[in-house]
């Protein structure tokens, strides 16, 4: 029951020929819509909300536009990807998401603009996300897949663990339109050089050389079978629940009672969870499989999450309950790329995937707005979190039951 098996010899020469493009491709993760702005974004919930009289439903809600406008964009950024290529797609639209944060940077009270500006900035960098990064590594790597795709979305933890805490003293220090310009600038000075540099296409491999000739199947091949939309519904559910408990961690911790610098603390916690369990995820999945390990750790969440919503809790529970979560977002993202190339092939890996990553964008979408009205409404997390709980066991259960995949030759088999 194990999925890429591979000599060491093999896996190392993977590692040497490949390493340049995994390490632009993490920086690409990290600094894209799914790492610095994703995390960062609860940092500025509770500043944005008192400068301008916003609810915090009303300030959450522009994380579902910038989740929609990324989802309006996958499958249109697969097709272009599978045939152009991944590098110019990406440094282009890490440039307009610079040109986001600075966009931000300058409200001036108007919920409509700040909502509009989620939105054009998840449009215009829609070639930041995992879908052009995942079949980039994809393509370079084969028997160490697994292993390679989650040291490359492990970026994402990376930005989630120094991103909050330096917001925040930003914030604390000049204000939050000062803090969205430093998000930008990082991002011109570290992700575009290191991009340009190191992120580089693989059209070719020693096995397959062209899309028609790559191992797989088609889109309308993949939407005819049982895994697909099984691995789409999984998904849709933890991805919402996992993206209502992410995108409001921090003020959720903070009701707890948590100064804001203790909450960005534990924030950075959570995010390194991400990074280490996107390495020990990615090793798992290549000798397990994705079925197994998501069961367990989507059960393991759902545990955290009812750790969470005891009251008068131990400290320890807080710190337990963070990691269980960056565990969960660690695996959500990784397994749908994993399970995208485990299930379907190559052949049309960025459509196929384009298509998968929008259902899950959809459900983070609707999982932050969902959030955001719980908690206008009851005017506590508690209830969420009690939600997410049983939401993440289905999710294990949806996932954890898929068919046994198909053997494609040089998919990693």
């Amino acid at each position: 029951m194990h999925g890429t098996a591979g000599s060491e010899t093999d896996i190392a020469d993977e590692f040497r020929r490949g390493w340049k493009a995994l390490i632009g491709c993490a920086v690409g993760v990290g600094f894209g819509l799914s790492g610095l702005p994703y995390y960062c974004f609860s940092v500025f919930v509770i500043p944005l909300a008192e400068a301008f009289g916003w609810t915090r439903g009303d300030t959450t809600r522009g994380s579902s536009l910038l989740v929609i406008g990324t989802a309006i964009t996958a499958p249109i950024i697969g097709t272009i990807i599978d045939r152009y290529g991944a590098r110019r797609v990406g440094l282009t639209s890490m440039v307009l998401v610079a040109f986001g944060f600075f966009a931000l940077s300058q409200l001036g009270g108007s919920l409509t603009a700040y909502y509009l500006i989620w939105f054009g900035m998840a449009l215009a960098g829609g070639g930041t996300t995992p879908v052009v990064f995942t079949r980039t590594v994809a393509m370079w790597f084969d028997k160490a897949r697994g292993l390679a795709l989650g040291l490359t979305l492990a970026g994402s933890g990376l930005s989630g663990i120094f991103g909050p805490i330096l917001v925040t003293r930003l914030i604390r220090d000049y204000g939050w339109s000062r803090a969205y310009i430093g998000l930008g600038v990082l991002v011109l000075v570290i992700a575009i050089p290191a991009m340009l540099l190191l992120f580089r296409d693989r059209e070719t491999t020693t096995v397959h050389a062209t899309p028609a000739e790559r191992p797989g199947l088609t889109l309308p091949q993949a939407i005819r079978t049982r895994a697909f939309w099984q691995i789409a519904l999984g998904f849709v559910v933890v991805s919402a629940m996992v993206a209502a408990l992410l995108l409001n961690l921090v003020p959720l911790l903070r009701d707890r009672g948590m100064s804001p610098e203790r909450a960005a603390g534990l924030a950075g916690v959570m995010a390194a969870a991400v990074v280490f369990g996107r390495i020990i995820v990615g090793g798992l999945v290549d000798r397990f499989g994705g079925k197994m390990v998501a069961r367990f750790l989507l059960t393991a969440t759902a545990g955290g999450c009812l750790l969470l919503a005891w009251r008068d809790a131990p400290e320890w529970v807080p710190f337990v309950s963070v990691i269980s979560l960056g565990f969960a977002t660690a695996a959500e993202v990784d397994l749908v790329a994993y399970l995208t190339a485990r299930y379907f092939g190559m052949k049309a890996y960025g459509k196929i995937y384009g298509w998968q990553i929008t259902s899950f964008y959809i459900g983070a979408a609707l999982g932050s707005l969902g959030a955001g009205f719980a908690y206008d409404y009851f005017g506590s997390y508690m209830e969420m979190l009690y939600f997410a709980a049983g939401s993440l066991i289905f999710g294990a259960i949806v996932v954890g039951s898929l068919p046994n995949p198909p053997n494609f030759a040089a998919v990693g088999e």
